[in-house]
């Protein structure tokens, strides 16, 4: 089936590990950033421009038939920035997206739209992938708004919905506290397959982690969508001190001690 899938974001570090892989037949990408990710790829597009730029999203959605959309203020900000590019953005993409007919919308939600949730609050089976927002910060309100933004649009225009609830993505675990929250890139390419590629619900709230030993997060939303993680962050526990203890932090970790607006 062919697919053209915009990915906003796309010359950052997630939109990186979405790409970097070997093309697929009848897959083509259109990236919306402001750095040019240029590759000279066959099966790659790059528009240069902002979320916030109306004509700009309009000419990247040209053909489009998904949307991954990772743009945004990725850390705690302004108030005022964080809704000019996280709120405001994200309207002008979904809106697009709608005109352009898309089917399909990954929305890079985070943990910390539910950061202020601990392991006690998880029952058995763990956090459930729906559990509803108690966000950390200004930017954490920002995906949990994102979040619901995205359901207006699929309750009212027939968009398929996907709130991937993102964890701790990169290539390694970079702090002790943050092993039960990881997502390897492999991963990362897993899930959005299985998100762009199988049966869905018309929205659906996802845990964006790997399959972690210390993790207390639900899989069901994985197992619900089809995606099967196959990474475990205890592959790198060796990184940390020998014998430190678990941390019994909330989801969001130090990040829910940050001062609100203070980068």
């Amino acid at each position: 089936m062919t697919r053209t899938v915009l990915i906003t974001g796309g010359a950052g570090g997630i939109g990186h590990m979405l790409t970097a892989r070997a093309p697929r037949d009848g897959w083509r990408y259109v990236i919306l950033d402001q750095a040019d990710a240029e590759t000279g790829r066959d099966d790659l597009r790059t528009v240069v421009g902002s979320i916030t730029d109306r004509d700009a999203v309009r000419e990247a959605m040209c053909g489009v038939t998904d949307v991954i959309h990772l743009a945004a203020v990725g850390h705690e900000d302004l108030f005022e920035r964080i809704v000019e590019v996280n709120i405001e953005g994200m309207r002008v993409v979904l809106e697009e997206a709608r005109d352009a007919g898309v089917a399909r919308f990954v929305f890079a939600s985070s943990h910390h739209a539910v950061g202020f949730a601990t392991p006690d609050d998880a029952p058995e089976g763990g956090l459930p992938d729906d559990a509803e927002p108690r966000p950390d910060t200004y930017y954490g309100w920002s995906k949990a708004s994102g979040e619901a933004m995205l359901r207006v649009f699929c309750e009212r225009f027939g968009m398929i919905g996907v709130a991937w609830r993102i964890g701790h993505c990169f290539d390694l675990p970079r702090a002790h506290e943050r092993l039960p929250v990881w997502l390897s890139p492999g991963d990362a390419r897993r899930f959005i397959d299985a998100a762009l590629e199988n049966d869905l619900d018309p929205f659906t709230y996802v845990w964006g982690v790997s399959s972690n030993t210390r993790g207390w997060l639900s899989g069901e939303g994985a197992r619900r969508i089809g995606y099967a993680p196959q990474d475990d962050s205890e592959d790198h526990a060796h990184l940390f001190p020998a014998g430190e203890a678990d941390p019994l932090s909330p989801l969001g970790g130090t990040v829910t001690t940050k001062p609100l607006g203070e980068r």
